[in-house]
């Protein structure tokens, strides 16, 4: 959902990297025991689990649980994640006092509620007040960065990494970290000494530097993340891996190899070196595992769960197992791995999160969204898949997070987010998001205390204000309700007899109403949150433009923003305070102007490093000349400047416009004749010379500007400082070696194929994926495909079925920028 091509393993990739294996064995195992802090004791619980053959252990939110499933959805919510609670009042002499007013205000979750967030959009392409920055903290309560952790990314962009990283932590969102090491070649995510020591098979470099990077960064957060990805789609995204074990990983059916990489001893090593700095620099900090698939598909069950029990069992027990859950409409049957369709139900939901419960950590849905699959219906469907997935896992006992992979579609890294469009008008997901977070599941209770002195009530987990009032006295205390199974009771000491009228007091009127931002048809105000003055409670803020109703929001909400509005017109609006009897208070208002039309959006931006993680992404940085109004839209950053004759260039692109402007072109002049469009390309020089490479980039208001840099060419090796191209789009799977021999002019082949399986059945879906098998000085200009039944397609995948049994032959012919071509062929057998 970004305006970039590249991703994180996208989900065609993350919802079809299929495969193969339905039949894996699986393993027993049962994580140690440790000693005692919240790591310690996930573990001891965890040990006790496994040795006491229970599928789950204590509730209230720290050891491993399953779900009963005998129980319907808001069953299981109000039993795990609500709590008891008590206020007593008294006088300072001891005595209760009965009719007291007390009012309950919920102020945070403890279950987190996140989102994933870009460093380059929040730092470089917004400012304070803009949307971006608005909503993260309105509607978060927990972050992840999108891309500025991965390896290559955060060693060469740190200062930005830690920007942000501030920036969130200070609007007091707690973070996760999104992740020490990630096996995927073409997204940025390995620097690029490490793709040559992968090349060069260089296992000791790739060790040594891969630990190294794990204490550095782990130490360099401490305690600030609540949590570290150690390994990202170990199942799907091997290639350090391979550097190391070679050929002892079968690239083509990973499972069947020597060497499995999700259950490989480097696997185990990565996880015991994190567990290790950990321990010795004292942090409180978890260890988790991430991947993508767990559920629509089928072939993900025990190979997952292998996953989790080899690093249970010979590296440390894990706090948390992350499921991505980006979600598809397909038309395949569920749980199955032909194109299975991922709209599944609530209690679909919690019954696949339950396969990965007992394993001794917590769950978490850690990058959910419905941009994948090609069956969606509309954007409601997409709002009740959002629905069901979040029902389902805030009822599931032992999750922890739901986190969904960004929210608005300028910022996400296939724009289709969620929760808004690009010119941030609400999708209708955005009222399930806010209707279920903020209003049906946060707690806004009052009433008075009965002949004891107590007013009892059922609160949602998390942070609360109490309010109680007397006839002479008030006072409001914060009370943290975190026990699912008991009673939390707080007294409240204060003078004065209780009150026995009805409530009749309406609430503050909102404050420091704020228009916050503007498109062509839509206006975003936000405003300080009140309390109720009465024991009614605080219930919801009406917003009316031109004294007029326009919509209600939760009582834990303070931004509104309002469609449908004219271009170019000025409006009054309204917000006002209702609580529980229907006392209303006084409006606040205020004068907002929506766009002319073709204006930006506030702070739109393509930075061209989105990536849907998983999955990955690029950008570049830096400078040229100009034209239009002085300022660049965009700046390219070449891997090198002074590469040897017939050496790989890559060049990406660092998005400059300002907060009110996108980029909506891309056009690259290579100075040697090559030409492209988009937020990467490369080419290599077959002589030495200086030759010039221009970016023109055009923004929303049809402006461009033309950023050039010169490229000097010489015979040697090059300077050897280049940053790597990246972000390349990647095919999503991409690690197959094929077996056709080619027939090349130079006997190796250009391209070989990567099928999803050699043996289908009739009507199954076949996936094909292209290997790149040129040297360092060629790359790939064209790949064609003969499928073998009357099907063709080119580029770097295709897909097919094959309706009757027999023996097909797939062909794919591949030709590089020396105008050799190869041809791999690949026998499919259908039954």
């Amino acid at each position: 959902m970004t305006h970039d091509d590249s991703h994180d393993i996208d989900a065609s990739a993350h919802e079809s990297d299929d495969v193969h294996d339905a039949s894996e064995p699986t393993t027993d195992g049962e994580g140690p025991a440790g000693s005692m802090e919240r790591r310690d004791y996930l573990r001891a619980v965890a040990a006790a689990a496994a040795l006491g053959g229970l599928g789950g252990a204590a509730t209230g939110g720290a050891a491993a649980e399953t779900a009963d499933t005998s129980l319907d959805i808001d069953e299981r919510i109000e039993e795990h994640r609500t709590g008891n609670l008590e206020v007593v009042v008294e006088n300072p002499d001891g005595s209760t006092v009965s009719d007291a007013s007390v009012a309950v205000s919920q102020q945070e979750h403890d279950f987190g509620f996140g989102t994933a967030v870009n460093a380059n959009t929040l730092i470089n392409s917004s400012s304070e007040g803009d949307n971006y920055r608005e909503y993260i903290p309105e509607l978060f309560n927990k972050a992840v960065m999108e891309n500025r952790h991965k390896w290559d990314f955060w060693e060469n962009e740190q200062q930005l990494a830690d920007e942000a990283t501030e920036w969130i932590l200070n609007q007091g969102l707690d973070m996760r970290g999104h992740v020490c090491i990630w096996g995927r070649e073409d997204v940025a995510a390995i620097p690029d000494d490490i793709l040559t020591a992968i090349d060069e098979g260089d296992e000791q470099t790739i060790r040594e530097r891969s630990m190294a990077h794990i204490e550095e960064i782990i130490t360099h957060y401490g305690d600030d993340f609540t949590e570290w990805e150690v390994v990202n789609e170990a199942m799907h995204a091997y290639q350090l891996q391979i550097g190391v074990y070679g050929d002892q990983i079968d690239t083509e059916e990973p499972w069947t190899g020597d060497v499995v990489p999700w259950t490989s001893e480097l696997l185990a090593d990565w996880y015991d070196q994190a567990e290790s700095v950990i321990e010795e620099n004292g942090l409180d900090v978890g260890i988790a595992v991430n991947d993508f698939n767990q559920f629509a598909y089928g072939y993900t069950d025990n190979r997952y769960v292998n996953e989790i029990q080899h690093i249970n069992d010979n590296a440390v027990q894990l706090d948390t197992v992350g499921l991505q859950a980006h979600a598809g409409a397909r038309t395949g049957e569920f749980n199955s791995n032909d194109s299975p369709d991922g709209r599944i139900s609530a209690a679909q939901v919690t019954e696949e999160m339950n396969k990965w419960a007992d394993l001794g950590a917590r769950l978490k849905i850690t990058e959910f969204d419905t941009y994948n699959g090609d069956d969606w219906n509309s954007d409601e469907e997409r709002a009740e898949v959002l629905e069901n997935y979040l029902r389902g896992a805030f009822s599931h006992p032992g999750c922890d997070d739901f986190i969904m992979w960004g929210f608005w579609d300028g910022r996400h890294w296939e724009n289709e987010a969620p929760l808004f469009y690009d010119d941030w008008s609400t999708k209708p997901a955005y009222d399930v998001w806010t209707g279920l977070v903020y209003d049906e599941w946060w707690t806004d209770d009052s009433g008075t205390t009965d002949a004891s002195g107590t007013y009892a009530t059922t609160a949602f987990l998390g942070d609360h204000e109490v309010t109680v009032s007397t006839d002479s006295a008030e006072t409001t205390e914060t009370v943290s309700v975190s026990d699912a199974s008991g009673t939390t009771t707080v007294t409240v000491t204060l003078e004065g007899d209780g009150e026995s009228d009805g409530d009749t007091q309406p609430p503050e009127t909102p404050t420091n109403l704020t228009a916050t931002d503007s498109t062509s048809s839509s206006i975003t105000v936000s405003w300080d949150g009140v309390t109720d003055n009465g024991t009614s409670g605080l219930d919801v803020y009406v917003v009316s433009v031109d004294g007029s109703e326009d919509q209600t929001v939760g009582a834990g909400m303070t931004t509104a923003t309002i469609d449908g509005l004219d271009a170019a017109t000025t409006y009054e609006i309204g917000v006002s305070a209702v609580d529980g009897a229907g006392n209303e208070s006084e409006t606040a208002t205020v004068q907002a102007t929506t766009d002319e039309d073709g204006d930006g959006d506030g702070d739109g931006d393509s930075d061209g490093d989105g990536d849907g993680d998983g999955n990955g992404d690029g950008d570049g940085e830096e400078d040229g000349d100009e034209t239009g109004d002085g300022d660049l839209i965009a700046e390219m950053d070449p891997s090198t400047t002074s590469p040897a004759v017939g050496e790989r260039v890559t060049f990406r692109v660092t998005d400059t416009t300002d907060s009110g402007n996108w980029i909506s072109s891309l056009e690259w002049d290579l100075g040697n004749g090559d030409t492209a469009s988009g937020w990467y390309t490369e080419t290599t020089y077959e002589s030495a010379g200086t030759y010039t490479v221009a970016l023109t980039a055009t923004n929303n208001d049809d402006e461009s500007t033309t950023h050039e840099v010169d490229i000097v060419v010489g015979g040697g090796d090059g300077d050897g400082d280049g940053e790597g191209d990246g972000d390349g789009d990647g095919d999503g799977n991409g690690d197959g070696d094929g077996d056709g021999d080619g027939d090349g002019t130079t006997g190796d082949l250009v391209a070989e194929i990567d099928p999803s399986t050699t043996e289908a059945s009739v009507g199954q879906t076949v996936q094909f994926w292209l290997t790149d098998a040129t040297g360092s000085a060629n790359w790939i200009t064209g790949a064609e495909w003969d499928l073998g039944n009357g099907d063709t397609g080119s580029g770097w995948y295709a897909e097919t079925t094959y309706d009757a049994a027999g023996t097909y032959t797939v062909s794919l012919t591949a030709t590089d920028n020396d105008d050799e071509s190869t041809t791999d062929e690949v026998t499919i057998t259908v039954s």
